[in-house]
Formats: C-alpha cells, sequence, structure tokens
C-alpha cells in the first residue's frame, strides 16, 4: 500500500501548477453552483429550465470538470441570483 501512496504522490507533485490551479478552480465552481442550488431548493432540471439550456449542458456543468466560459459563468449567475466567482481586489 504504501508504495501506491508513494507512487500517487509523485505522480500529483508532477502535474504543472497551471494544470493543478485550473483543476481546483473548475471543482470550487462546481462545488459552489451544487451549493446554490440547494440553498434555493432548485434542481439541476429547475437550473436548465431557467436559462434555456439542455439539462445535459447543466449536467456538464455540474459533473467533471467543465470548461466555463465567463459568459456562462456571469449567465448562471444571473439565474441563481448569486455570484459563482469574486475576484480578488
Amino acid at each position: 500500500m504504501r508504495n501506491k501512496q508513494e507512487w500517487f504522490n509523485k505522480k500529483v507533485a508532477a502535474v504543472p501548477k497551471d494544470v493543478m490551479s485550473e483543476v481546483q478552480l473548475s471543482a470550487d465552481i462546481i462545488a459552489r453552483i451544487d451549493t446554490l442550488l440547494k440553498e434555493k431548493n432548485m434542481t439541476q432540471r429547475d437550473l436548465a429550465r431557467k436559462m434555456g439550456k439542455s439539462d445535459a449542458v447543466v449536467s456538464r456543468w455540474t459533473t467533471g470538470f467543465p470548461n466555463l466560459t465567463l459568459r456562462s459563468i456571469a449567465e448562471i449567475s444571473a439565474a441563481l441570483g448569486a455570484p459563482l466567482i469574486k475576484v480578488a481586489r
């Protein structure tokens, strides 16, 4: 078991920092969408209908690692009535 953990740790350490940052940002956005949906007692289907999108599109946004555009982020934020991300000043 220890060898597998060491192997995994080496592989993770070899991932470029920008890729790790992208993965973390994607995970954070997915978690934020999920949190807002729960807070508003909405389903993914509710969000899709509110935005005029297909269920499949919203499903892709909330599973895996979507490549969301700023436009998509703004549209989702508007539909949920809360920001998905905040930019530090």
